[in-house]
């Protein structure tokens, strides 16, 4: 069958180390601060740099841009001519972004012009943390090498039912800005001083509770966390904060002593094409048994 080639894009953008690990091609969306320019996430501009101007410019509302199928096409071609004949992609939820649709169009140009070459696309129908730790769940899986690209797509997809993606903002003007959420439901998040509770569930954002601090709302997701998970032995944790490490490093502990400190959680930066919806200060965690 020979070793399997694994791209995927930057919805969930795994640190860098476990994408050396399994050899993961990343492919970066894109961002424009003033609607006409684009930047490269990760090249051009860090997801650390773009919540910095975001604080700084309380008018700033960037916008993100999906992948598009020539980026896709090059990186199938790379993987190809490294002498992987079978790749696996793993994409950002369709219901948030183009990228899944923009890969399959690569993929169809490429299989045409390459007809030996196999490839599958898993739409995660999550991101962030959840899209992570269900990336990182799928390679443990490759590693072992036991698994034709059939099957692992078909696991994948059991997988997917298995993630979860909870978050928390700081505030709501990004999320009403970004049209996640409605103009009254802003409105009222406002008026009480709320923080919601909220997950991605096939791609679409569902508040879970609301708290009434900033504390509580961190307090709140590590008790929910807690009562999603059945087997301790097999999870996989990401967080992902957008310049709250402070708030991260809290939540982190917090969910570690609840659990026992059983657990080991892999932090890092919420990635762009989230953390435009969310805006400075927001915190999740993605998991998968």
């Amino acid at each position: 069958m020979g070793k399997i080639g694994i791209i995927a894009d930057s919805g969930g953008y795994l640190p860098s180390e476990v994408l050396e690990k399994y050899d993961v091609s990343l492919v970066p969306f894109y961002i424009t601060l003033d609607g006409e320019n684009y930047l490269v996430q990760g090249k051009d501009i860090t997801d650390k740099e773009l919540y910095k101007k975001m604080k700084d410019d309380p008018n700033l509302l960037p916008k993100t841009s999906a992948p598009n199928p020539e980026d896709w096409y090059n990186n199938i071609l790379s993987k190809y001519e490294k002498g992987h004949k079978n790749i696996l992609i793993t994409t950002i939820s369709s219901k948030l972004s183009s990228s899944f649709s923009n890969a399959n169009v690569a993929k169809e140009s490429f299989e045409k012009k390459y007809p030996d070459c196999k490839i599958k696309i898993i739409d995660t129908k999550t991101c962030s943390g959840g899209q992570a730790a269900l990336e990182n769940k799928i390679y443990e899986i490759i590693e072992k090498g036991k698994n034709t690209i059939e099957q692992l797509y078909e696991i994948s997809k059991g997988l997917i039912e298995k993630t979860h993606t909870i978050f928390t903002v700081k505030s709501l003007k990004y999320m009403s800005a970004g049209g996640r959420i409605g103009g009254a439901a802003k409105f009222l998040g406002m008026m009480l001083r709320v923080n919601p509770i909220s997950e991605f569930i096939e791609g679409e954002v569902k508040p879970i509770k609301l708290a009434r601090s900033r504390k509580k709302a961190l307090e709140g997701m590590a008790d929910i966390v807690v009562t999603r998970i059945s087997n301790l032995s097999n999870l996989i944790f990401h967080t992902r904060n957008a310049l709250f490490d402070e708030d991260e490093n809290y939540f982190v502990n917090l969910l570690k002593e609840k659990l026992n400190g059983k657990v080991e959680i892999q932090s890092g930066p919420l990635e762009s094409v989230i953390g435009v919806h969310g805006g400075p200060g927001t915190i999740g965690i993605g998991f998968v048994e």
